[in-house]
């Protein structure tokens, strides 16, 4: 008995020290053994990007929990059938990444040190060593060295994606081509609507309110005459129109507003009217509902507007400071823009001196690229910015200073570029290329889980 104890002490003290999940194979990939450290990383991404922490039941085994109701596929198999997906598709890409020569760059080393950073800095927060919090999210045996191992193979996969990605070209046919095949996919809409529902006196067989389809009609065609193709008046209307219980849901001149709706995906009551070539904004009409009740829609814009060139763009973000008093906050930071600005405009006044201030001052993610944001397509950015971009007297070299809900914006206007109803359909081509690329790679991967290496995992 007393041997017995002695072995069982000694396993889960093996077990415990994370020996075996650092030494042991889970799955192979290729040529590939990922022990169950290594695997974990993956299982656990993916629990995370399905949700299943909140569909699933915390008190009862995956395995015995069913995801596909129609396959009787359990939440475990799925689980498991998804990182093993990512994994052949990660190590896919790894792959063809070494046989072209890829090696990790400055910028990749950079980026996984960031993450390292990022991390030992959460631990700290909580009063662990980095080792401890990453245990405590992927499982026993995780630590800095086997992290940084998968940063660096997701870093080598995103930067080697990003080479192949560069690598597609396309001619103007082939564009064309895509557009004309995938136009439902790319062609956005923007549009404002609001239903009116007049309750009717009369009830069903289940004392379910009846809409009065006549006096609903009536309303509708009462505001569409109203706001006469004036975005401001249609809001209005929405807020008057809107039963007492709602009325606060139509508080936001926007509530009516829907944004870069594409065309497959518009209601199909709405969908003739909008799409129709001739529309023009403010153009409004009345369409009925399944129900009995009136929509009012007003056209605001379609693909028409991409029939503009791209905008390119450098910026320097100055935030509000934090205080009580947004208006000292908000004066603060537009002084301190005007500081800036002045400071470009007493010295070279070229794009890389502008591109250092950047560097030096912008509070937005593009600091590090000196503020740089290229082929601005509309409605990529917020109104007053990308006013500022499209105003057709612009020119290159341009500066100014553009409010916006973010802060206080440091312009300087670097050119046009092409078409950007053609971009926009460059670019879900390349997406989509690159998607199937990955996809292949992945589906050329033979992937096996190792039933002792499994045991170790934090899979059920």
């Amino acid at each position: 008995g007393v041997a017995v104890l002695v072995v069982l002490a000694i396993f889960f003290a093996i077990l415990n020290s994370g020996l075996l999940q650092n030494h042991t194979t889970a799955v192979t990939v290729g040529s590939h053994e990922l022990s169950p450290v290594m695997y974990n990383y993956f299982y656990k991404d993916v629990y995370t990007q399905n949700l299943a922490g909140y569909m699933t039941d915390p008190n009862k085994s995956l395995a015995d929990q069913v995801y596909d109701t129609t396959t009787g596929q359990t939440w475990a198999d799925y689980l498991n059938q998804e990182t093993n997906s990512l994994i052949a598709e990660t190590y896919g890409v790894y792959d063809a990444a070494m046989e072209a020569g890829y090696t990790m760059t400055e910028n990749d080393t950079a980026t996984v040190d960031e993450y390292l950073a990022s991390l030992s800095s959460q631990a700290a927060s909580q009063g662990v060593s980095a080792n401890a919090y990453l245990s405590s999210a992927y499982g026993t045996g995780s630590s800095t060295d086997s992290y940084r191992a998968y940063r660096e193979l997701l870093q080598v996969v995103t930067s080697y994606q990003a080479v192949y990605s560069d690598s597609l070209t396309y001619t103007a046919d082939d564009i064309a081509a895509y557009y004309s095949e995938h136009k439902e996919e790319l062609d956005v809409y923007d549009y404002r609507s609001f239903t009116c529902s007049v309750d009717s006196t009369e009830t069903d067989e289940e004392s379910n309110t009846i809409v009065d389809s006549a006096a609903s009609e009536e309303q509708a065609k009462e505001m569409a005459e109203a706001v006469q193709g004036d975005e401001t008046a249609f809001a209005d209307q929405a807020r008057d129109n809107a039963p007492d219980d709602q009325k606060s849901n139509y508080a936001d001149d926007d509530a009516t507003l829907t944004s870069k709706a594409t065309a497959n995906n518009l209601p199909e009551n709405i969908k003739e009217w909008l799409t129709d070539p001739s529309r023009a904004y403010g153009d409004t009409t009345t369409i009925e509902n399944e129900d009995g009740s009136w929509k009012v829609v007003m056209f605001v814009s379609g693909p028409e507007k991409f029939d503009v060139n791209t905008r390119t763009v450098r910026h320097i973000l100055i935030e509000a400071t934090e205080t009580d008093d947004e208006a000292v906050a908000d004066t603060e930071a537009g002084i301190r823009a005007q500081e800036i600005l002045d400071e470009y405009l007493a010295g070279d006044q070229t794009e890389d001196a502008f591109a250092a201030l950047a560097v030096e001052h912008s509070a937005d993610s593009t600091a590090a690229d000196g503020g740089l944001i290229e082929n601005i397509c509309p409605g990529d950015m917020v109104e007053p910015f990308e006013d500022w971009c499209f105003d057709e007297s612009r020119k290159p070299g341009d500066t100014g200073i553009v409010e916006s809900e973010y802060g206080y914006h440091v312009m300087y206007y670097v050119g046009e570029g092409g078409n950007a109803m053609d971009y926009r359909t460059e670019t879900d081509m390349r997406s989509n290329d690159v998607s199937n690329w990955i996809v292949e790679l992945g589906e050329a991967q033979t992937v096996m889980n190792q039933s002792f290496g499994m045991f170790f995992t934090d899979a059920d």
